[in-house]
């Protein structure tokens, strides 16, 4: 087995390395809900290495802003290169006293493109509207390198958000694709329900309807793991 080491994000530095990973992971396979969060907005040569470090500046600043977030990376000993990462959110009280509020795409041109993006954002949100008002830990991303999967890494970085949360008596939710349910379940998740991302309108214009096929329906699972302790019917 590769000398895997899982260590905590500290400084803006170390971003970099941290969201080129993060692509790579959600390249492949291509995921539709990452290119919401990280369009490749221009067509030039440049493009996409513009749009990586406009996604790297933006998750290092919602990173600094936001005093409930830990960044953790999984490095290669041998090597020195970063296989994956996660960022966990702990929330020691509600984090949505007025409801859900973060749904605009800012980072998306301003136009169709940007309410398409915004729409979808919602019905992503909807289930943290139900479930996530109280106290609670949050895997908010989790994604390892394709040659890295299946190496203990993912495993290290979900461990460390379980174990925070037995020491915290909290409960944790997670919004998973289904590449990585396996994983989830194997750290006492439980599957909650499925969702369907699928931004509609009753009469959508023909750009709308072309974004359609470019992001087309996006389904994903809504998982639990309940307080150390807690009973099903709890």
């Amino acid at each position: 087995m590769p000398a895997l080491r899982l260590l905590e994000v500290k400084s803006d530095e170390e971003f970099a390395d941290l969201i080129t990973c993060e692509w790579l992971s959600y390249e492949q396979p291509y995921n539709g809900f990452f290119q919401l969060y990280c369009p490749t907005n221009g067509t030039g040569p440049n493009a996409r290495a513009e749009a990586m470090k406009e996604s790297t500046d933006r998750q290092l600043a919602w990173h600094k802003e936001d005093l409930t977030s830990i960044w953790l990376k999984v490095v290669d000993d041998d090597s020195g290169e970063v296989v994956g990462g996660a960022q966990w959110n702990i929330h020691h009280s509600n984090p949505y006293p007025n409801g859900v509020e973060d749904n605009d795409a800012f980072w998306w041109p301003e136009g169709e493109k940007r309410r398409f993006a915004s729409k979808a954002l919602e019905q992503w949100h909807g289930p943290r509207e139900d479930w996530m008002r109280k106290p609670h830990i949050l895997l908010n991303i989790c994604f390892v390198l394709p040659e890295w999967r299946r190496c203990g890494a993912g495993s290290m970085m979900v461990q460390w958000g379980v174990q925070k949360a037995d020491e915290l008596k909290l409960e944790v939710f997670i919004e998973a694709a289904e590449p990585g349910i396996p994983l989830y379940l194997k750290h006492g998740f439980e599957l909650v329900d499925y969702h369907i991302i699928d931004p509609t309108l009753e009469d959508p214009s023909e750009r709308w309807k072309e974004l359609r096929e470019t992001l087309p329906p996006i389904r994903w699972a809504f998982m639990r793991r309940r307080v150390l302790g807690m009973s099903k019917e709890d």
